[in-house]
């Protein structure tokens, strides 16, 4: 067992439903100590620490400047990443962030910019590359299974009471292209190569959520053209309570010589080539297993595989499909 002091100082920044799941993480790691967790909330802050038995703050400061702090992780509402990143990386913090990493490409120039320069690990939470089906997805595309790359359909989408209960004092600041787009536009450039964008163009649907006071997208969907691939991303925050699960997640990737679909509710894969084929796959894993990945990585001195540049590039695609669906035109991409 390893010596408290030998242990990994970490703090979490913004404990809500997904900010917990990194403080059980680092709760349960035998390689970390929880040094503190921040809200803005002083209820939220005391609750989590008490609950987690560490300390608590609603003063940033406080973290940056502990010394014991090594890690941070940044789970504020998609809006308010940059401050708290910018700030834990200039006290020499290696930090973790959900996605989106900043919600416009400067933003996360600067972010990336300043880890760059203090030499410190940055990644960002894109948890469902660690998806089975996605994972086996991968290991086949990389065999060539299905050859080239030609068409992708990705869909994500939440039930309605994420934007209308769980986010409903910030779901106006945000909208499905900036909480849901980030996990597919990241799997679908991961799994097909991290091609470089040409072009976008989305439409978007207003009328349910703003009915209910927010002034958010009940749905977005957004043509994506790749150097090689073209690809259709599609999300919605009003799928009914009573659909059988949280979310609704699908990707059919057609190549030249076969098709691979992940079927998310399912928690399967369907591969067709000369056959038809349902690979078996690991049993889903937890939300903890990426945070524990990043924790390696520091240990180890590893480059995490969710790279600032990968949040960077995801960014600079929704920043496009964003203009796009401001100016209902088509959106190059530089």
């Amino acid at each position: 067992m390893i010596k408290m002091e030998n242990k990994i100082g970490a703090a979490v920044i913004g404990v809500g439903r997904y900010g917990e799941t990194h403080v059980r993480a680092y709760k349960k790691s035998p390689l970390v100590k929880l040094v503190a967790i921040w809200s803005r909330s002083e209820e939220r802050a005391k609750k989590i620490g008490e609950k987690y038995n560490c300390e608590y703050t609603t003063n940033l400061e406080k973290i940056a400047q502990d010394k014991r702090v090594k890690i941070v992780s940044i789970a504020t509402p998609d809006f308010a990443h940059t401050m708290p990143a910018i700030k834990m990386l200039r006290a020499g913090k290696h930090v973790l962030i959900e996605k989106p990493m900043a919600m416009s490409v400067d933003k996360c120039k600067k972010i990336l910019k300043i880890s760059r320069e203090n030499n410190l690990k940055l990644m960002v939470n894109f948890h469902n590359r660690w998806y089975p089906p996605v994972v086996e997805a991968k290991r086949r595309l990389d065999r060539g299974e299905i050859g080239k790359v030609v068409a992708v359909y990705a869909r994500l989408s939440d039930r309605v009471e994420v934007p209308t209960q769980w986010l409903l004092s910030w779901a106006s600041k945000s909208g499905p292209q900036w909480f849901l787009f980030p996990h597919i536009i990241d799997l679908v450039n991961w799994l097909t190569g991290k091609q470089k964008v040409r072009r976008v163009y989305a439409l978007g649907k207003k009328e349910v959520l703003e009915k209910r006071g927010i002034d958010t997208y009940d749905a977005v969907q957004a043509q994506v053209e790749f150097e090689e691939t073209i690809a259709v991303f599609e999300s919605s925050w009003i799928l009914p309570s009573s659909w059988r699960n949280l979310i609704d997640f699908k990707i059919d990737l057609v190549g030249s010589q076969g098709k691979i679909e992940i079927v998310g509710d399912k928690e399967g894969i369907n591969i067709v080539t000369e056959k038809y084929e349902t690979p078996f796959v690991l049993d889903p894993i937890t939300e903890e297993e990426p945070i524990n990945y990043f924790i390696d990585c520091i240990l180890n001195d590893k480059e995490p595989i969710c790279s600032g540049k990968d949040g960077l590039e995801v960014t600079k695609i929704i920043e496009a499909i964003v203009k796009s669906l401001d100016k209902g035109c088509v959106v190059e991409v530089i």
